[in-house]
């Protein structure tokens, strides 16, 4: 079925999916984000509650249901929407739509986020008598909570997980010590002082083996000291006081994962000198997205090749197979080109490069073989070249699909001529 588009350009990176749902007309809000879920876990004795957001073209009419990447993002109470707003800006072309999981954690907190149990922090007992239960809380998330998710909701096998503080510990820990449970990692200001930098001495023995190839890491690290103060990271880097200790740790944990030569890890750290612990996680996470799904967005040859009416057939058909061979690699499972790109440059090439045309509505049909529309597209294809009989053809299989009226009298009208 043919879509109105201006300009080739326009058709490739114009975003198609929102998070953000309109509410319904009994609803007093603009919109509605996420649904709640309670999960009772085994390992924890305790319930958990946790907001699930999934992209709206999800509920998309086909027959060739789409499956999403995870990011499970720690602290969900406090970090949810800042996530969810941020994968709305930056889906489909940035980025790929994921679904959300936010994972509460405002009680238990130091229990669950401390990979080790120590007697005294900050000169202080009382508050960390309870740490050190990091491994149970992972277990909780990799043998229950992780298995619901997927049972219940449309999931593949990429996932992130995203934490700030004492979560973003608990992010690095997991990546030192359970990387196989996510393919990429953000820790936002993490608490890397904890236990006398206990994970720091962990990190060069552990970065050395080669099991963290395909996986990422982007840490940030916020300014301790207040606005208009010192600002240059050298200085703060050689500063002693009990205020820098926090950045220092995550400092020296960001120089050795940036020099062991032999990690495949991709790494990358950012320091934000106009933010404290408590503004850096929005930045954090816009930023943090564009890192970890860099090689992601549609730039560069790819879109060169699209944009040049002389690039050949054989070009194009290159392009595709690099870019999306690129992408299945990286995520773990096969991606296909999107339905509504193949559809939009189908259009765009019918009436000037039919050869193309032809090459990418062929694409449409292999991908999604189920849907009824790249089979009208190519019906639209074979009127524009004159070809009746080809024409039936495809929009009577479009109607076998469908079922729907519009197919209907498209077929009885193409036989009529």
């Amino acid at each position: 079925m043919k879509k109105s588009i201006h300009t080739l350009i326009i058709c490739i990176l114009v975003s198609t999916s929102f998070f953000y749902t309109a509410a319904q007309s009994n609803q007093n809000n603009l919109f509605q984000l996420g649904t709640k879920d309670i999960i009772y876990s085994k390992v924890l004795a305790e319930n958990r509650q946790v907001w699930i957001q999934i992209p709206e073209s999800a509920k998309a009419i086909t027959n060739h249901p789409k499956k999403y990447p995870v990011v499970y993002v720690l602290d969900g109470s406090v970090h949810f929407l800042s996530i969810c707003a941020v994968l709305n800006q930056l889906t489909p072309d940035i980025i790929p739509e994921m679904i959300v999981v936010g994972i509460e954690n405002s009680q238990h907190r130091v229990r669950d986020l401390t990979p080790t149990k120590v007697t005294e922090a900050n000169g202080a007992s009382d508050w960390v008598k309870d740490s050190g239960g990091g491994e149970r809380f992972t277990d909780f998330i990799a043998n229950e909570l992780i298995p619901y998710i997927d049972k219940k909701y449309p999931t593949t096998s990429h996932r992130i997980l995203v934490g700030h503080s004492f979560a973003g510990l608990f992010v690095v820990n997991t990546l030192l010590n359970h990387s196989e449970l996510f393919s990429n990692y953000m820790a936002i200001d993490p608490s890397l002082w904890w236990d006398n930098e206990v994970l720091n001495t962990q990190l060069a023995e552990r970065l050395s083996d080669k099991k963290y190839s395909g996986k990422s890491l982007f840490i940030s690290m916020a300014n301790p000291f207040p606005p208009d103060t010192e600002k240059d990271i050298n200085v703060l880097v050689k500063d002693a006081t009990q205020r820098t200790e926090p950045f220092r740790a995550i400092h020296r944990f960001s120089k050795i994962a940036s020099e062991i030569p032999s990690s495949t890890l991709e790494f990358a750290y950012q320091f934000y000198e106009n933010e404290n612990h408590g503004t850096v996680p929005l930045i954090s996470i816009y930023d943090g997205m564009n890192y970890l799904y860099s090689w992601y967005k549609m730039s560069g040859q790819f879109i060169d090749v699209l944009r040049n009416p002389q690039a050949s057939v054989e070009a194009v058909e290159n392009a595709f197979n690099e870019r999306y061979n690129t992408l299945s690699k990286r995520m773990g499972y096969k991606v296909h080109p999107e339905e509504d790109l193949l559809n939009n440059l189908g259009y765009a090439f019918m009436n000037n490069d039919p050869k193309k045309s032809f090459t990418v509505l062929s694409m449409l049909i292999e991908a999604y073989p189920k849907n009824a529309n790249g089979y009208d597209s190519m019906s639209d294809y074979y009127i524009s070249q004159g070809d009746i009989k080809n024409a039936i053809k495809y929009v009577r299989i479009a109607y076998t699909i469908s079922g729907s009226n519009y197919h209907k009298k498209k077929l009885e009208g193409l036989q009529k001529r």
